[in-house]
């Protein structure tokens, strides 16, 4: 297998590697007819335990960077896509391939996408993405552990972008007991299945003043980014463990009807 992968990455094969990827893109529509599908059932057949502001924020239409772990990004959105027809935030995604089919999916939902990854382009992304949220009034997702990790280890992008535009961090954490782990890839990327528990953790929210301009300044807010999404990481796999109080901390459970308040999480700020 080693001998056949550098084959197929090597500069030789490249055009032709290049004409496949291009021919890739004819599938897309079945593809995202299947996640549509996929996601409708998630919906209808999981069973959610919601926590912390992010619900109310989206429910209210109040902008806000929603940074999370890559791990996450599917069984979140599973539940997050329903607000997207009224809540339309911006997703900063890779400029690579995998990045062209996620601006698809994303798009199916009307959430748009500004592309970019590693210090160059990435770099460009977060500028673009700080612009759109100010000029248009939107919040914004993005992975905080960056485009290439390592998983767990956040960023800078999310700090840039809450200094640049006043808008509050709210981490979050997604995670259930009826997931499919993709165990060879860099994140660990979770799917759900359609059926079982999952439970939501977002936390208090988390300023960035505008005069934090070197990254000394910013390390504060980034050590506590990690912080917080690393215990609300361990909170929810020791809810599904033999711990249902673990998520205690990040407040009651949300619900449409009364919802959490959008100073919902508070309790949670603090715990590591």
């Amino acid at each position: 297998m080693g001998v056949i992968r550098r084959w197929w990455k090597s500069p030789r094969v490249r055009p032709f590697r290049m004409r496949v990827s291009n021919q890739q893109r004819l599938l897309f529509p079945v593809v995202g007819v299947l996640v549509r599908v996929w996601m409708w059932l998630v919906r209808r057949g999981v069973t959610y335990d919601r926590r912390g502001p992010l619900y109310s924020y989206m429910q209210a239409g109040k902008p806000c960077i929603v940074a999370l772990w890559h791990q996450d990004v599917m069984v979140l959105m599973a539940d997050l896509f329903r607000f997207t027809p009224s809540y339309r935030p911006y997703f900063m995604v890779s400029d690579g391939r995998m990045g062209t089919f996620g601006s698809y999916l994303l798009s199916l939902w009307g959430i748009g996408q500004v592309a970019g990854s590693g210090p160059k382009h990435g770099v460009a992304a977060v500028k673009e993405l700080g612009e759109r949220a100010r000029s248009e009034q939107k919040g914004i997702f993005i992975m905080a552990d960056g485009s290439r990790g390592p998983a767990r280890h956040a960023r800078w992008g999310a700090l840039y972008l809450a200094r640049d535009t006043g808008l509050p961090i709210i981490a979050a954490r997604a995670w259930g007991d009826n997931l499919v782990v993709l165990e060879r890839t860099w994140m660990r990327l979770a799917l759900p299945k359609p059926w079982g528990r999952s439970v939501v953790l977002t936390s208090a929210p988390l300023s960035v003043p505008a005069q934090a301009k070197s990254k000394t300044e910013l390390e504060p807010y980034r050590a506590e980014l990690e912080s917080r999404l690393n215990a609300m990481a361990d909170a929810a796999e020791a809810y599904f463990g033999e711990d249902v109080t673990a998520v205690d901390p990040w407040g009651p459970q949300w619900s449409e009807d009364g919802g959490a308040g959008l100073e919902a999480g508070q309790a949670g700020e603090g715990n590591r």
